[in-house]
């Protein structure tokens, strides 16, 4: 009966990941589940031997922070139909939200069957390409966010390490002390303003009325649809594909995706993403500052690594776990894979820089590091499990000499400092 069981469970999370790929797809952004990777043979290591870890990890899929969008579009469809104004779709679409209501009471934010599963893949996988660093009596250290689902992600990505080796020491904790590491975020006063109040907003708020247009969606939902005012339309319309996006993400095995034409996903998408990119990124608006406020977390890695390095600690890996807020900046603080692009034209962001390559969710980037056979030390960089490269010379990619990596990424944290420091200064005038 077990194995009967846990067949079912499988077979819906394989369809739960075939649905959010297939339909909704990258147009999700960092709402889209973890792409589905295969468990492959170890990593060819080219004669290096892997000695330590450096991990960042985005808590998995979740059910969706709050009522606010649901609570929107129950209210615009329950009012047109006590007005006898929806179509059968929109009768339909009612049905359906009211049922969801149900589903979600008292699950708004939490970690779902989706996202342990997404935590347990990844550290499965680290386990079978890195065998070497779960043996033994290795110490490993794992730190994560007060918030729940962040909590969650870790211990269920622990509870694949522990399985495989019990003997593992495993240091593990949670909570606001982390904040600065790993919530910064939240604690940058210029950043807490740009993001509220920022340059960045009319211009997001331009290109959003330009790509949403509600009339098309309005005219399949409601008769009549002129009668709700243009921004009332507009949330509306916001809100459902809001709740479409997330739906994927829960472990409620329904469909809000054939609402929308796949010329009004991608319009979406563009909008999110440019939101992600305008106050998380590099954008030119911003000046680097939501980036640079990453820096007490790049300078935390490189402590980690070095000290393991210089034979000061005997940890073989350190796990973190927070939040796409975190994984953006610190990656373009790094600058893989371009994701630091300055991008001045708000149509062209969707060509350069894409959130879902970035941070689905359990987004996650790997420092391996490995010692060759003449003992020099290299890092491997993985972001979402694949090979990444820097902005950096090395004749043997993807590894990188860390001596040459730790350069530069010293150089991008005293850029990040100048940045804040600049802003200080600016304040106090």
């Amino acid at each position: 009966m077990k194995k009967i069981i846990m067949f079912v469970l499988c077979l819906f999370i394989y369809f739960s990941f075939a649905w959010g790929q297939a339909s909704v797809q990258q147009y999700a952004g960092t709402a889209m589940p973890y792409p589905f990777i295969e468990n492959s043979s170890t990593f060819s290591s080219d004669g290096m031997i892997p000695f330590y870890i450096n991990h960042l990890g985005r808590h998995g899929a979740r059910f969706p922070t709050s009522g606010k969008d649901l609570n929107k579009v129950i209210e615009v469809l329950t009012f047109a139909e006590c007005e006898n104004r929806l179509t059968a779709e929109g009768g339909e679409l009612l049905s359906t939200v009211r049922y969801l209501a149900g589903l979600f009471k008292n699950q708004w934010g939490k970690l779902s069957k989706l996202g342990e599963q997404e935590q347990k893949g990844i550290a499965g996988r680290m386990i079978e390409h890195y065998p070497l660093l779960f043996t033994g009596a290795a110490r490993i250290e794992a730190i994560a966010t007060y918030v729940p689902r962040c909590i969650n992600s870790m211990d269920a990505f622990l509870s694949v390490i522990k399985q495989h080796h019990s003997a593992l020491y495993i240091e593990r904790s949670e909570g606001r002390q982390y904040d600065t590491l790993l919530r910064f975020f939240d604690l940058n006063k210029s950043y807490v303003c740009y993001k509220k109040n920022g340059e960045w907003i009319p211009v997001y708020e331009a290109f959003l009325e330009k790509k949403i247009s509600p009339a098309p969606v309005m005219k399949r939902l409601f008769l009549n649809p002129e009668q709700e005012a243009d921004e009332e339309a507009r949330k509306f319309v916001r809100a459902l594909f809001a709740i479409a996006a997330i739906l994927p993400d829960t472990d409620i095995s329904l469909n809000l995706g054939n609402f929308f034409t796949t010329e009004e996903w991608f319009d979406y998408w563009q909008t999110q993403n440019l939101r992600q990119y305008l106050s998380k990124s590099a954008a030119p608006i911003g000046k680097m500052l939501p980036v640079a406020i990453a820096w007490p977390l790049l300078s935390e890695f490189i402590r980690t690594a070095e000290e393991v390095i210089n034979g000061q600690s005997n940890k073989q890996a350190n796990f973190r776990f927070a939040h796409a807020e975190t994984v953006i900046p610190f990656v373009a603080l790094m600058g893989i894979e371009k994701t630091d692009s300055s991008i001045a034209n708000p149509d062209s962001v969707a060509l350069y820089w894409k959130d879902y390559e970035i941070a689905p969710m359990a987004a996650n980037v790997q420092w391996i590091f490995y010692r060759d056979k003449e003992q020099n030390v290299w890092i491997k960089i993985l972001l979402n499990e694949q090979e990444a490269a820097l902005p950096l010379a090395t004749d043997r990619f993807p590894y990188y000499q860390w001596k040459d990596v730790h350069n530069f990424l010293s150089q991008r944290i005293l850029m990040a400092q100048r940045i804040l420091s600049s802003l200080e200064v600016t304040d106090e005038k």
